[in-house]
């Protein structure tokens, strides 16, 4: 087989699926490990893929940032399945911090439904306080600051300061892009701002990101991934991006 041939049936892979392992190149294409990561280098230098660890992924796309009230209502499925994940970490005596956005919101509804004898949440997302300010055994905290509606946030100097006095045994954050090489994006500086510091401050680190979002930039970057977060997604996430997550050491479920 010709190295141009080779070329088209690694992009098509990449455009079937949007990244693809060198180990399933080299059972599909079969050549060695060396030939494969040699094509992948050429089409890389031509802007055509984007090489990770064990194989390659389709040139970073940015994420299609909408407005709080279209995400609301956007993959309503794949967020309740995180959501249901996301809630069996939670346990009771819990000190958790929820982020804010649709997601979170989502996340909320699913901890309302489940009874804990005790459980603190701390949020600076009016919504997320708004949907779970009625549970009885939960003690709710709202930070304050200045506000955004349109994202329904308290941000600045106020809620910095009280989160900077804060420590969480679990942060649930709900970034808006998510990439192997590059870690962990939003668009919202407000948000970013928050972000950062909760997960500076929390003894484990929860990352809810449905599968439209995986190797996708958005503007600022909230974290590196590491090995010791979770992070949760849907079932929809095509299993080559899966692998190579796996394959970097990363918990992901």
């Amino acid at each position: 087989m010709l190295a141009d041939q080779r070329k088209q049936i690694i992009l098509d892979q990449i455009d079937l699926n949007h990244s693809v392992t060198v180990a399933k190149l080299v059972e599909l294409l079969s050549v060695s490990t060396e030939t494969v990561r040699r094509d992948l280098e050429d089409l890389e230098n031509n802007n055509l893929l984007t090489r990770v660890h064990g194989g390659a992924v389709s040139v970073k796309k940015r994420y299609r940032f909408d407005d709080m009230d279209v995400r609301t209502t956007s993959n309503m499925e794949l967020k309740e399945q995180i959501a249901r994940k996301a809630l069996e970490y939670v346990k009771d005596g819990d000190t958790i911090a929820i982020d804010s956005g649709s997601t979170a919101a989502v996340f909320a509804m699913a901890l309302k439904t489940r009874r804990f004898d005790s459980l603190s949440v701390i949020t600076y997302s009016s919504e997320v306080f708004s949907i779970l300010s009625d549970c009885e055994n939960y003690r709710i905290t709202l930070l304050g600051g200045d506000y955004l509606p349109k994202e329904k946030i308290f941000y600045g100097f106020l809620t910095h300061e009280a989160l900077q006095r804060l420590y969480f045994s679990k942060a649930f954050v709900v970034p808006l892009a998510l990439s192997l090489e590059d870690g962990a994006h939003d668009f919202i500086r407000e948000t970013y701002e928050n972000q950062c510091m909760m997960i500076g401050h929390a003894s484990e680190v929860f990352i809810l990101a449905d599968s439209s979002k995986f190797e996708t930039k958005g503007d600022l970057k909230i974290c590196d991934l590491q090995p010791e977060y979770t992070i949760i997604t849907d079932d929809r996430l095509p299993e080559s991006i899966y692998s190579m997550y796996k394959d970097r050491g990363l918990n992901i479920v």
